[in-house]
C-alpha cells in the first residue's frame, strides 16, 4: 500500500498538534512549532542513537526519505 505525501503531511500535523498540546500550548500551525518538535526529536536521537552522530544520522536519513517521497512523479504535489 502506497502512502501519499498529503497523507504523510496530515499524519505529521496530527503528531505536531499532540506535541504542542503536550507542552501545554495552543497549536498555531506554524513553522516554529515544527522546528521545536524537530529539535526535541534530535535530543531524543542522542539518547537512542550514538550521542555524537545521532542527530546528523537522523537528519541525513530523514532527508533521504523526504527526497525520495517528494520527488515521486506519481504524486501531484
Amino acid at each position: 500500500m502506497s502512502t501519499s505525501n498529503a497523507t504523510r503531511a496530515e499524519r505529521a500535523r496530527a503528531a505536531l498538534v499532540s506535541y504542542v498540546e503536550a507542552k501545554g500550548e495552543v497549536f498555531e500551525n506554524s513553522g516554529s512549532e515544527i522546528a521545536d518538535l524537530i529539535a526535541d526529536l534530535l535530543h531524543l536521537s542522542v539518547r537512542i542513537e550514538d550521542a555524537d552522530n545521532g542527530p546528523s544520522t537522523v537528519l541525513r536519513l530523514a532527508r533521504m526519505h523526504f527526497d525520495a517521497e517528494h520527488g515521486d512523479p506519481e504524486e501531484g504535489e
